[in-house]
């Protein structure tokens, strides 16, 4: 690999190198005037063949001293070992630099060619005047053309038209190293972090190994899969140091689809590779099937350190080299960051370091950048210390991901305002406190080594529509202090094979950064008597069933399914489940504390009588909706809340719920 697209040696070494390059340039001219010098000789019958005499010709032999002064120039040398140029070529890469770097050489190029309208370097030029000639060296497929170290003006002209050395190949010699433009916009160079997990460091380690232990079947590739993509270029990044590399990242999307723009792209990448030197990450996501293949045989043909990411493994028929997955971080590793971003806020005491690697599973960078938000916002906090700010800042780093997979639903109801029988409102206690304590239980405690299966808390909420249960699911995230997220099976199930576990598998992946209570609402759309299996539906219908429960096993938050039809689901997937809590159709007595607690004390109420709004046979939904519609009646009205816009409000609800009212649920009313 090239080294000198590292850090400058010095100014003592750029003015050496420079001398350097400067003499091996005189050195390249000093035979063209030989070949010059032998030229006019042989056409004035003098034949003198061994070159000119010292004094001869526009330069004489004072160009040769210079170049045995000097070394070798370091980058030419770094040029021809990466590329594997013959003395040959490499005096070609000379000449055609004297182009740009000695006002003399256009004149010399006239007298050598004996042609004074080609005042610039030819393939031809360089066969007649230069050591070692070969033909060879001409063709596309050899190093000066292939890698396009030196550009034909006209390529019809392939022996007589005007030889250019790459613009980028010239700043090279001369030192000055840079990501060649043609591929800014496309390309990114990513920093390596300054530290890393172990887990992380061990990984990098294994992709660095990928790239040196590369051979015909797995040349130079690594597939990184899992994580976020954040996590997957610090991991990449830390490889490539390791390897001395640095790392540039691309989209796969940006890959040509068309195959000579895409080979145009890969020569030009590959040489940039070998210059700088560097190692690129394409981050794989969503792609269409032209796209694939242009990604796919992009990849195939990359001959330096590339390693394709993305959340899933790629489907190739390509050998694809080492498989890194990004690994999970442990309870250990979680505390080490967190007491690391925190290191300057002491308020931040131990234990709310356990608290917060117990509730959240965040990569690195979203841990430092928790940690940043609290400290920006602790001079200005509205009432919350460091701790609540650390929280929030963590509910806050962990939903994003989630918004688009369901709906985050803000929790404020308490306890008070489930209106529930004591053996319901039990469970829901229970239910809080094996969440809350499971740190202390799992680990400290150490079930999770004993039981290692089944550690995830779940739960199914059964009961008729409005009788309360995604309330006692907000009551629940608000006691625990996070996020509620209501995900609709009926959209996440897919009629296309394999698509629910994938939507499902995207949901639970993105909910384990923060442990948020997941309310999976609509469970009869997936779960059913499945114990029979009659056809092929029936039989992935099962899998799908199967995946969901081993996934909410698996979670290390609480998982709540809810359902209308109890009786619908097959019993082996209910023993699956946690807790089964039942929300039955609210009693007379219940309904009236319902309308007592749905009236808020500030609004103003005439004759209101919440024993006999609850004669309403409906459920704590339904009151909601009816005591909310009254009270916009009356304020249109300009009036207080009585009796008869509850009235006009109830039976706008009933006509939805496509009922009528009884003459025994508004007796007494007005």
């Amino acid at each position: 690999m090239a080294g000198s697209g590292g850090t400058g040696p010095g100014a003592a070494d750029d003015e050496a190198e420079g001398a350097a390059l400067a003499a091996a340039v005189r050195a390249v001219l000093a035979r063209l005037d030989a070949h010059a010098a032998r030229t006019r000789g042989n056409g004035d019958g003098a034949g003198r063949a061994e070159g000119p005499a010292d004094g001869d010709g526009p330069r004489g032999g004072a160009d040769r001293a210079p170049a045995a002064a000097f070394p070798s120039p370091r980058a030419l040398d770094d040029l021809t070992a990466c590329f594997g140029l013959t003395a040959f070529e490499r005096e070609v890469v000379l000449l055609a630099a004297a182009a740009e770097l000695d006002p003399t050489t256009g004149a010399r190029c006239a007298a050598a060619c004996g042609d004074p309208e080609r005042p610039h370097p030819t393939f031809s030029l360089a066969l007649a005047a230069l050591d070692a000639p070969h033909w060879s060296a001409l063709t596309p497929v050899a190093p000066l053309r292939r890698w396009r170290l030196v550009e034909l003006a006209d390529e019809t002209r392939l022996t007589t038209g005007r030889l250019r050395l790459d613009e980028r190949i010239l700043h090279f010699l001369a030192g000055a190293p840079y990501l060649d433009a043609r591929l800014h916009g496309q390309l990114r160079r990513t920093a390596p972090p300054q530290t890393l997990p172990p887990a992380y460091e061990r990984a990098a380690g294994r992709v660095a190994a990928g790239w040196t232990g590369g051979g015909p079947d797995a040349p130079l590739r690594v597939e990184l899969v899992g994580g976020e993509l954040r996590s997957r270029a610090d991991i990449a990044a830390a490889a490539a140091r390791r390897s001395g590399l640095g790392l540039y990242t691309m989209a796969a999307e940006d890959i040509p689809t068309d195959p000579a723009e895409r080979d145009r792209f890969s020569r030009l990448w590959q040489r940039e590779a070998i210059l700088l030197p560097a190692a690129l990450l394409v981050e794989v996501g969503e792609l269409d099937r032209e796209q694939h293949a242009a990604v796919d045989a992009f990849v195939a043909g990359a001959a330096v350190p590339l390693v394709v990411t993305g959340r899933d493994p790629r489907r190739t028929g390509h050998p694809r080299g080492e498989r890194v997955t990004v690994p999970l971080l442990s309870d250990e590793e979680q505390l080490g960051l967190w007491t690391a971003a925190f290191a300057d806020v002491p308020e931040i005491t131990e234990r709310h370091l356990t608290s917060l690697v117990a509730q959240f599973q965040l990569p690195p960078h979203v841990v430092r950048s928790a940690a940043a938000s609290v400290r920006r916002d602790l001079p200005g906090a509205d009432g919350l210390d460091a701790a609540g700010l650390a929280w929030r800042a963590g509910l806050t780093e962990a939903r994003m991901g989630l918004d688009e997979l369901g709906r985050r639903i803000e929790p404020r109801a308490g306890w008070d305002d489930l209106v529930l029988a004591d053996r319901q409102v039990r469970i829901l206690r229970e239910i809080v406190a094996q969440v809350r304590q499971r740190a202390t239980v799992y680990r400290d405690w150490g079930f999770a080594k004993a039981l290692r299966n089944g550690l995830g808390v779940t739960a199914l909420f059964a009961g008729g529509s409005g009788t309360g249960k995604t309330l006692a699911a907000e009551v629940m995230a608000e006691e625990l202090g996070l996020d509620l997220f209501l995900v609709d099976l009926s959209q996440v199930v897919s009629k296309y094979i394999g698509e629910t576990e994938k939507n499902l598998s995207r949901v639970f992946d993105a909910a384990e950064r923060g442990g948020a209570l997941l309310l999976f609402d609509e469970a009869d759309a997936l779960f059913g008597k499945r114990s029979e299996v009659k056809d092929s539906h029936d039989r992935y219908a099962n899998l799908e069933v199967s995946y969901l429960l081993m996934r909410m096993e698996a979670y290390r938050g609480l998982a709540v399914l809810t359902t209308n039809m109890k009786k619908a689901l097959d019993p082996a997937f209910l023993r699956r489940i946690r807790f089964v809590v039942d929300f039955p159709f609210p009693t007379e007595r219940e309904r009236t504390e319902i309308w007592r607690r749905v009236l808020p004390a500030r609004a103003p109420t005439k004759g209101i009588d919440p024993a006999l709004l609850a004669q309403l046979t409906v459920a704590g939904g339904s009151i909601r909706n009816i005591a909310l519609s009254g009270a916009f009646l009356a304020a249109e009205e300009g009036d207080r809340l009585q009796m008869r816009h509850m009235l006009a409000a109830a039976r706008t609800e009933y006509l939805k719920l496509e009922r009528s009212l009884t003459p025994s649920e508004v007796h007494g009313w007005v």
